[in-house]
């Protein structure tokens, strides 16, 4: 019996393209610039609220370097999971640190 699960994660690392080092370079360099933005922002706003999301583009950007040097599709897919979610923590810690203070 063939695993079903090991033919989607193949089929979305291929799809995505995941498994290309250029990407998750390409994704870490993008998460520092929102951690520059960050520190801006905490600069321009002088208050230390800003600073909230860096932890999660800093794990995000951590996982984004991980996916590029793991072994399998399965391994390279889970980190690029870790990836968006921390993305998205960050993108709704700024809102709600726009939206409170």
């Amino acid at each position: 019996m063939v695993n079903e699960s090991d033919d989607v994660a193949a089929r979305l690392v291929a799809a995505l393209r995941l498994r290309q080092p250029r990407v998750q370079v390409a994704i870490a360099g993008c998460l520092v610039v929102f951690m520059v933005v960050c520190v801006v922002a905490t600069i321009t706003r002088m208050s230390v609220w800003p600073l909230l999301p860096l932890l999660a583009f800093a794990g995000a950007s951590a996982a984004a370097w991980r996916a590029r040097t793991a072994a399998g599709d399965r391994q390279a897919f889970a980190w690029a999971t870790v990836v968006v979610g921390g993305v998205a923590l960050g993108f709704w810690l700024l809102g709600m640190v726009n939206r409170l203070w």
